[in-house]
């Protein structure tokens, strides 16, 4: 296996151990309230398992279900990243701001780490945190550039067992 060949199975490989972490803490905040909320799920497990099958047998398909599936987790985590920044305001209003959602003043006698203020609510940090999706769109994008060349593009040297790029 060439060098190019390994760094691909590792950014892959990198990919899938994120994609379980954001599954991991996803569940562990019950992002299940709603049949929508389990949209995340749902690209994550297809997620991991086209990048599973790519691990297991390298092979055109198998490129391509990465493929695909990488361009759904980034849809899905621009999808995410909308409905989390219209939801904030809603939740708030709810009442289900949480411990960022609550300004500072009203949580007398503590303060931020290091002696700095607390942060403030706003779109990044309320409710709905749009870091959740945005992640899973990096990761998408990281599962699309451990692909990025063709396989037609390189042309093996039998001499050296090294790709070599054929230009445009």
């Amino acid at each position: 296996m060439t060098h190019i060949l390994t760094l691909r199975r590792a950014l892959v490989v990198l990919g899938l151990l994120g994609l379980l972490g954001l599954a991991a803490e996803l569940a562990a905040v019950g992002h299940w309230y709603g049949p929508s909320q389990l949209i995340p799920f749902a690209a994550i497990l297809v997620g991991v398992l086209a990048g599973a099958l790519y691990l297991s047998t390298e092979r055109a398909w198998t490129r391509l279900a990465v493929r695909a599936a990488a361009a759904l987790l980034v849809l899905t985590g621009a999808y995410g990243a909308v409905e989390h920044t219209s939801k904030n305001p809603e939740l708030r209003r709810e009442g289900r701001s949480g411990a960022l959602g609550t300004p500072p003043e009203a949580r007398p006698g503590e303060s931020g780490v290091l002696g700095l203020p607390a942060p403030r609510p706003g779109w990044l940090n309320g409710p709905a945190p749009v870091s959740a999706p945005l992640a899973m769109s990096g990761l998408g994008l990281l599962l699309l550039l451990a692909l990025y060349r063709r396989e037609a593009d390189f042309q093996t040297n039998p001499s050296t067992a090294v790709p070599s790029y054929s230009g445009d």
